[in-house]
Formats: structure tokens, C-alpha cells, sequence
């Protein structure tokens, strides 16, 4: 049995939500094929303001291909994990279609797509080019092998993402969706002192368990935060900046594939914490490394456009 859709608005007021959620503003919209690339880059990108793409994957052949019962019939066998658990694929995705808010089937997330077979990664390619420029692609980046991953998502109704969080070193996240809808909640970094950061290493991830049930008396200062709530539906691409904190809950069966980027709006901090990461365990090494990221993003911002 397929499980009941569900239907939010696209953009709704602060006081129309459900308690005790707090969003505010209207996510922009825009067709790829209709927008000035210059100015996309420019508002979005570089400016750190998220932003919904409409036809940016219409040429993936995904997006006639990827179905449940798809990953069920040709790849059914398939062992996958999720939370220290393991399934066969072709169980998991009979929970995932029967999945209902009130039973949510477990979320298969994160998977990094170059570990499945490997012709499932023609159907994404070539990536779509709202998520360039992507300094991560450079080949003078001096980590060997790509920076980028692609990632896998596949869920049913009622399903969420674990945690609040914005992405490892402040990079860019583009969510393309490729089945179903999802309901996305964002904030921006200003709103970080409502958000409860966890400490240390972590510091990305927020305190706060549910944000559709939060602890008052636990995390009073959530009441203050504002954000946008949105829809994100079939053939549709989420820019969700760098810095930016967002989380997702599924409204109907759902595969969606993500990517992480780079370019000049986030390079600064991009580069401030692979540095860090270096420095750890070599200080003068992430040095020498951070004056050389330093002239490589001044050197790939001329040709950005």
C-alpha cells in the first residue's frame, strides 16, 4: 500500500506553523533555464542565499528510471546499513513505500552513490550546472582525489533527517530531488545562538533532537529563531549555502541525491577548517597550505562566470 501524501504550503507565516516551529521569509524559486547564470551565482553562491532550482536535472536519466520499486527489482540484493543496522535493499524499500508518519520506515541517507553499482552513476551525469562554480573540482586542489561526493537518500512518509546541522567545513549542499517531496526547514548562521550548537567537533550540529517537538524549558531561546519552511518536490535542486542550518522530514517515498561544493562565498571558512583539520597534526604544514588555498581561490574566482 502506497503511503498517504502529504501537502504543505510552499511558504507559510510564522504563526501558521505547527508549534513550537519557527520559520519566517519565502525561499526563491527559479528556473535554471530562464535565470541569468552571472546573477545566480552572484545572489546565491557567492551572496549565501539559498535558493530552489527548478529544471537543473531535467536531463538525468534518473528522473524516468529511479523508482522504489526500481532500486527493488535491480538492485533488491544489495546489503545496506543504516544506524548499525543492516538490510537487504529489497526489504527495506517494501517498508520504505508502506512507511506512514506514525510508522516511519528507517531513513537510508548518506550513502556515497561511487560505492553502489557503479552504472547508477550515469544516471546523475553530467551534475547540473547551478552547483558551479565548485572549487572542490579543481585538479589544483592539493588533496589527492575528488572533494566532491555523491550521495543517496531514500525514504518514506514520516521519515527525517536526524538533526539539525549545516554541512562539514561550511561547504555548499545541492539536494536534488529526484522522487517524491520533502519538507525542508532552514535557518540562517545568524539564527546559530537559537540553535543550541553541541560542542566541540560537533559544533555543526545542534542540541535541539526534534525541532517539530522541541523542550521549551530545555532550549527556551529556540522560540526566537527564524528560517523558511518549503517544499522541495520532484526535479527540483536545493541550494542550501555553506554556514547554513537545515534539516528534512519526507512527505511522500522519496530519493533524492546530494552534492557538496565551494566557491568564493564560502572559501574563506571552507579553508579556515580543512586547515584546522591539518593543523592538528601539523601546524606549519596547515599553514603553508592555507596561503596556498588562499591564492588557489583568488586564482578560480576570475573565471567563476
Amino acid at each position: 500500500m502506497s503511503a498517504p501524501a502529504f501537502r504543505f504550503p510552499s511558504a507559510v507565516p510564522a504563526d501558521a506553523l505547527p508549534s513550537p516551529s519557527v520559520a519566517s521569509g519565502v525561499v526563491t524559486r527559479l528556473r535554471w533555464d530562464d535565470c541569468d547564470r552571472s546573477q545566480y551565482i552572484a545572489d546565491h553562491l557567492d551572496g549565501l542565499q539559498p535558493a530552489v532550482v527548478l529544471g537543473a536535472i531535467d536531463h538525468w536519466p534518473s528522473r524516468e528510471k529511479w523508482t522504489p520499486q526500481f532500486f527493488k527489482d535491480c538492485y533488491g540484493a544489495l546489503e545496506v546499513t543504516i544506524d548499525g543496522r543492516a538490510w537487504r535493499l529489497a526489504e527495506l524499500i517494501d517498508r520504505i513505500v508502506a512507511s506512514t508518519p506514525e510508522h516511519p520506515a528507517p531513513y537510508l541517507r548518506n550513502q556515497p552513490l561511487g560505492r553502489w553499482p557503479r552504472e547508477l552513476l550515469a544516471d546523475v551525469s553530467p551534475l547540473p550546472r547551478c552547483i558551479r562554480p565548485n572549487y572542490l573540482e579543481s585538479p589544483l586542489f592539493p588533496a589527492r582525489g575528488s572533494q566532491i561526493s555523491l550521495e543517496l537518500y531514500i525514504g518514506g512518509a514520516g521519515a527525517a533527517f536526524p538533526m539539525l546541522h549545516y554541512d562539514f567545513r561550511h561547504m555548499h549542499a545541492f539536494l536534488m530531488q529526484i522522487h517524491g517531496t520533502k519538507e525542508y526547514v532552514v535557518f540562517a548562521p545568524d539564527q546559530e545562538r537559537y540553535l543550541y550548537p553541541r560542542p566541540g567537533i560537533e559544533g555543526n550540529k545542534s542540541s535541539i533532537p526534534d525541532i517539530e517537538n522541541v523542550d521549551r524549558a530545555r532550549f527556551p531561546l529556540y522560540a526566537h529563531a527564524k528560517g523558511m519552511r518549503f517544499l522541495l518536490n520532484a526535479g527540483e535542486t536545493l541550494f542550501v549555502p555553506g554556514g547554513w542550518w537545515h534539516t528534512a522530514r519526507i512527505l511522500t517515498t522519496s530519493i533524492t541525491v546530494s552534492v557538496n561544493g565551494a566557491s568564493a562565498g564560502n572559501w574563506v571558512q571552507y579553508r579556515r577548517d580543512y586547515c584546522a583539520g591539518i593543523a592538528q597534526w601539523s601546524p606549519i604544514k596547515a599553514g603553508v597550505v592555507n596561503a596556498y588555498l588562499a591564492l588557489l581561490g583568488a586564482l578560480l574566482s576570475i573565471f567563476e562566470t
